[in-house]
């Protein structure tokens, strides 16, 4: 497996990293500055639409190397589902 400088294998990666990864990736491709845990409401607290819940799937999966199926989108409703996702998906 090839690993980016300064970027840990992503099978190391901690939850915590994870929702970093997520922050980095919600305020570069979608402009949201807020606060972000786990328990944050993509639909409601994030005002993603289906179109931007698109852009922050794809921009996941570029972001940690991963593809993302349908049904891993379906179940997306806090940050915490998306973390779930990501963890499964880097293992």
């Amino acid at each position: 497996m090839v690993t980016t400088p300064n970027r840990p294998q992503a099978s190391a990666l901690t939850d915590a990293q994870i929702l970093d990864g997520i922050r980095d990736v919600l305020r570069t491709h979608l402009d949201v500055e807020q606060a972000i845990d786990m328990d944050t409401p993509l639909v409601e607290a994030l005002a993603l639409d289906s179109l931007r819940l698109l852009t922050l799937v794809v921009e996941l999966e570029n972001h940690f190397h991963v593809h993302l199926e349908d049904e891993d989108e379906a179940g997306l409703t806090r940050v915490a589902d998306v973390v779930a996702v990501l963890r499964r998906r880097l293992s």
